[in-house]
């Protein structure tokens, strides 16, 4: 059964009812038995019109009692199996003519009429059925437990049918024939265990039915008590009539008829004055939905269990500028873009068939035939626990959409104003202070080749400011490099890459193991750039803050991606808690790799060192959205402000 289907059932107290008809049952199968200990025939048969109930049949209905409360427990079918065997070798005796000798194991049955101890024929037949329908009950094929639960019903009619006939004093089954009795305390037993049965599965059968909380579960709760109870005082006063009054049984049976013809109409007429009730509730209900939906700020529709739209409130309508008729059904997938439909289709779809919420983004056409971004949200929604479709509201998020995105552009335009200055910076270090450095250091050499062959101090203070002055421009080299990396242009990002490991290592004076897969591919000179500059800031950081002196870096790549790994065994940190110096490298990095559609992660824990991931899809590069470059007679530079200030003369 389905979970929507177990919704419908009230739930409260329903597995209760099966334990409690097994400690009824077991209850009654110990009174017998004490009738049987003490020798109280009172309590061996209820009435004085019933036999004695036998010792064997107060032991079948402790089993069957038994199987009724181990309902869930593995062992449940070995107690159903005896019931069944214990009815089974008592047909057994009566068909064959033989006495198996089971009949008086517990107790010797001194009040018998012709077998001592032996159940009755239809008792016997009574286990036969009981024990079935508790064997098969929780079956894993529902035609088998439909089976369990008809055996059952056999089994209760039986029991219900001899209680009837003692309460009426009128011959029934158990006045049929001689050996044919069932005594009072096993036809009660039969129903409760028929009950019981009923009960194992609440979800299926009758008992869904009669628990069902919509209006066919309450037509069922209405008639059927109401159907017994009349057909029970019917049935009296027509018997007293009968032995009274000598009525005639044809006009017992039209009284009968009309009877229960104006019970059934008057069950029918109140169930419908119910129902009506309840339909007017609910229309005055759906008024107040519409209402409070027309007046929202947001777009919302409906649909049906068929997937199909049975509602648009006025804010969808004004929206789009269509009929609620022309939006109805599939209607509204007219005005969604066609690149957007498959997508918002098969989510909504696959959504649908797993009763699951869902988000989706796409675009919609506006009354004015202009696209926007719109942003639905659609939830399951359940009338009386019964799935009656979907739900779902829509907001306009165009302009939030073209903010995000104007906020991403004024990123790029920082990051190429970043890397502009940079590539200004070295090249002004470059061609103006590198080369005055170095026209100073001549000098001074010169300088220093006039002075007397003996090593006076003054020759010994020029040779040492020469070498100051060579370190001097080793480093401004080095920035001008860091600056502006041409080495991407020329050899690429892996020997770029490689390069700055180098540089790095013997600057700082630290251990960089560099990895570099040779299937890397080539990616554009953005890409490059914005992978170059996340490895600086990551080996910057990790110099400065892990505590380590040596690190990893390894590139990796396939046909259309580059993967970048930067780790240490430092002090690591909590990513969560970072500091704010510490932070904005992060953001930086993050923000690069976004601007290039790539990932970012970082994996670090205090003590446990750091991992700064990234990986970027080659083939999603957008040329409109990098760094643009032009060849300049310094190498790559970015195009823009720049190029405008050089052509200009400015610089």
């Amino acid at each position: 059964m389905t979970q929507t289907a177990q919704q419908a059932v009230r739930r409260p107290g329903i597995p209760s009812v099966a334990t409690l008809t097994g400690w009824v049952m077991v209850a009654l199968s110990l009174v017998v038995l004490a009738g049987w200990v003490f020798n109280l025939p009172a309590l061996e048969s209820f009435v004085s019109q019933s036999n004695a109930a036998k010792a064997n049949s107060a032991v079948a209905m402790m089993l069957a009692a038994v199987a009724l409360l181990r309902r869930d427990h593995r062992d449940r079918p070995v107690y159903p199996v005896f019931v069944t065997l214990i009815g089974a070798l008592t047909l057994g005796e009566f068909f064959w003519n033989h006495d198996f000798g089971i009949d008086q194991l517990l107790f010797r049955d001194t009040h018998y009429v012709a077998f001592p101890g032996r159940l009755s024929q239809y008792t016997s037949m009574g286990y036969v059925l009981l024990g079935l329908s508790l064997l098969l009950m929780k079956s894993r094929t529902s035609v088998v437990r439909e089976l369990s639960r008809l055996l059952a019903a056999l089994t209760g009619t039986l029991g219900v049918v001899v209680l009837v006939s003692f309460v009426y004093a009128t011959p029934a089954l158990n006045r049929i024939g001689p050996h044919r009795n069932v005594a009072v305390p096993t036809a009660i037993g039969f129903a409760l265990g028929a009950i019981g049965v009923h009960y194992a599965n609440p979800f299926e059968g009758l008992v869904r039915l009669l628990h069902a909380d919509n209006a066919g579960g309450a037509m069922l709760r209405r008639m059927l008590p109401a159907g017994l109870i009349a057909a029970l005082m019917l049935g009296f006063v027509v018997n007293h009539a009968d032995t009274q009054y000598r009525w005639e049984s044809g006009f017992s049976m039209a009284v009968v008829v009309a009877v229960l013809a104006g019970c059934l109409v008057t069950l029918v007429v109140l169930t419908a004055a119910k129902l009506e009730r309840e339909d007017l509730a609910r229309r005055e209900s759906e008024q107040r939905f519409r209402l409070t939906a027309n007046t929202a700020p947001v777009m919302i529709w409906m649909s049906g269990t068929d997937k199909l739209c049975v509602y648009f409130n006025e804010g969808w309508l004004q929206f789009t500028g269509r009929p609620l008729e022309a939006e109805l059904g599939n209607g509204w997938a007219e005005g969604v873009h066609p690149e957007d439909l498959p997508e918002c289709m098969s989510i909504y779809v696959n959504s649908f068939d797993r009763r699951e919420p869902f988000q989706i983004e796409y675009r919609l056409r506006r009354h004015d035939g202009e696209f926007r971004w719109i942003f639905d949200t659609g939830v399951p929604r359940f009338i009386d626990h019964e799935f009656a479709g979907y739900i779902g509201s829509c907001i306009d998020v165009t302009d939030r959409k073209l903010a995000a995105d104007a906020l991403a552009d004024l990123g790029r335009k920082v990051l190429n104003a970043q890397e502009e200055e940079r590539a200004r910076i070295a090249r002004e270090l470059h061609d103006d202070v590198n080369q005055r450095l170095a026209l100073l250091a001549w000098n001074l050499e010169a300088l220093a080749r006039k002075a007397p062959p003996s090593k006076s101090e003054l020759s010994i203070s020029i040779d040492s400011a020469v070498e100051q002055l060579r370190k001097v421009v080793s480093d401004i080299q080095t920035i001008s490099r860091r600056l502006h990396a041409s080495d991407l242009e020329y050899l690429g990002l892996a020997a770029a890459a490689a390069a700055l490991c180098r540089e790095t290592a013997a600057q700082q004076e630290v251990e960089i193991e560099f990895k570099c897969d040779p299937a890397l591919p080539r990616p554009s000179m953005g890409t490059s750039l914005c992978l170059y500059r996340v490895l600086q800031e990551a080996l910057q950081n990790a110099i400065k803050h892990s505590g380590e002196r040596a690190f990893k870096v390894e590139m990796r790549g396939g046909e259309d991606e580059v993967r970048l790994s930067v780790s240490d065994n430092g002090v690591g940190f909590d990513a969560r808690k970072v500091d704010t110096h510490r932070g904005l490298g992060l953001i930086s990095m993050r923000e690069r790799m976004r601007l290039v559609h790539g990932e970012f992660a970082v994996e670090s824990e205090p003590g446990r060192g750091t991992t700064i991931r990234c990986r970027v899809t080659v083939e999603k590069e957008n040329p409109g959205e990098q760094v643009e470059y032009h060849k300049t007679e310094f190498g790559m530079e970015p195009a823009g402000p720049t190029e405008h200030r050089r052509s200009s003369g400015s610089r």
